[in-house]
């Protein structure tokens, strides 16, 4: 099995990549929940509901402290222990106590049910890290962050991946298989052997043979995907811009409306 083009920090792409633009798998999630889920709940900048970043954050690190360990001390480690040092201890980016409880509660259930048969013999050669490949028929840097990701045994395969999400929305699962796609054939030169996407509040497992997407289908989708964010980019960029000269305006109108 061949070498990922780069990690975190790292580049060690043979073909340079620094023209090319970057299209990080994050970015597309926070779109794409960000234009599907109610702001009701409180929203930070991403556009995303405050609790569902504080719970995706949460379970983020349980995972990579509960990975983190040996395969025999996992097997002797309830997983809900290490849940509930990352939890967030207030409940007020919730829409309610009970939604804090329930979701707390649902979230403890499905990884009590899931860790203790995932994967309990082996190390993952992915945690929580970010990596990068140039695709040069798009122009761009893939960069995706994968949560866990497992050697395959497969010939001609490459990785099993894996990803928790909060909850599951069609759009980011469709976002992540095609950039998952591409990632692994142009950092490995071989497909994933499965793409599995877990959402723990409505306890779903979508799982993906990775040979079964055409790369020419994948890279179709990431072609139109690097175009939307980069009008993403530019309309960010020139509401920044707006909002600087909205400033400027009011500075040399005596500083009416600035705090």
């Amino acid at each position: 099995m061949g070498g990922a083009t780069g990690t975190i920090g790292t580049v060690k792409a043979e073909t340079p990549a620094e023209h090319y633009v970057r299209l990080n798998d994050f970015r597309m999630e926070h779109i794409m929940l960000g234009g599907a889920e109610s702001l009701a709940g409180g929203a930070a900048s991403t556009g995303l509901p405050r609790w569902r970043q504080q719970v995706q954050y949460a379970i983020g690190h349980t995972l990579n402290d509960f990975y983190s360990l040996q395969p025999a001390v996992r097997r002797e480690t309830p997983i809900q222990f290490l849940l509930e040092r990352r939890w967030p201890l207030r409940s007020s980016a919730f829409p309610s106590l009970m939604h804090y409880w329930d979701v707390k509660t649902a979230v403890g259930d499905e990884l009590m049910r899931l860790a203790p048969v995932n994967h309990t013999h082996e190390i993952p050669v992915m945690l929580y890290e970010q990596w990068h490949t140039p695709v040069p028929e798009l122009a761009v840097e893939l960069a995706m962050i994968f949560q866990l990701a497992w050697n395959s045994q497969r010939s001609g395969r490459c990785l099993n991946i894996q990803k928790f999400m909060v909850s599951g929305n069609e759009d980011v699962i469709t976002g992540f298989l095609h950039m998952a796609n591409v990632f692994c054939h142009k950092a490995y030169g071989q497909p994933a052997d499965t793409i599995e996407i877990y959402s723990l509040l409505d306890s779903r497992r979508h799982i993906f043979d990775g040979a079964a997407v055409p790369l020419a289908e994948s890279l179709d989708y990431v072609r139109l995907l690097s175009v939307f964010l980069e009008q993403d980019r530019t309309a960010d960029r020139n509401v920044s811009v707006e909002e600087g000269r909205n400033e400027k305006n009011e500075a040399a109108l005596g500083g009416f409306g600035l705090m």
